[in-house]
């Protein structure tokens, strides 16, 4: 019994703007058509990232064979540290985002990506900077990301 298969591994840049990571810039590694592993990076713009920043790993899973005029739906989970700072607070946690996404390959090396999903947050730490208002980090967010890949 012989099995064969072909592995096409290619490298992606990544950007993005969403909820939680804001602006996020990254590299993805495709190791199929249908496996994706990314590392981003996430700030607010690069302003005070001390302050308002985020590491996350991704992974999707593309329905290469579910393709509706080039859009391809896909499912995924991406996780990491985060800090999150405002007026009165700045936190230190952990989150989790389950998400569903679609997939459009605007050429043969651009790709346009949407997720949605929820931000499920662990908090490790938190810091009062002001007395202004009393409040705690939310456990259950909503996410949602409007990304572009481009193929090295």
């Amino acid at each position: 019994m012989n099995y064969s298969g072909n592995a096409q591994f290619s490298f992606k840049l990544q950007t993005g703007i969403s909820y939680i990571e804001h602006f996020s810039t990254g590299i993805t590694f495709s190791f199929s058509e249908r496996h994706n592993l990314s590392l981003l990076y996430g700030s607010n713009f690069f302003i005070k990232p001390r302050d308002f920043s985020c590491l996350m790993l991704q992974y999707d899973f593309l329905f290469s064979k579910l393709d509706f005029a080039g859009i391809i739906p896909a499912i995924g989970i991406k996780g990491g540290y985060s800090v999150y700072t405002n007026s009165y607070y700045k936190w230190n946690l952990s989150s989790f985002v389950p998400f569903t996404g679609l997939r459009y390959k605007a050429g043969n090396k651009l790709e346009i990506d949407l997720d949605i999903g929820t931000a499920i947050s662990i908090e490790h730490s938190v810091k009062r900077i002001s007395y202004g208002e009393i409040g705690m980090y939310k456990e259950y967010l909503p996410e949602f990301k409007l990304g572009l890949k481009y193929k090295l």
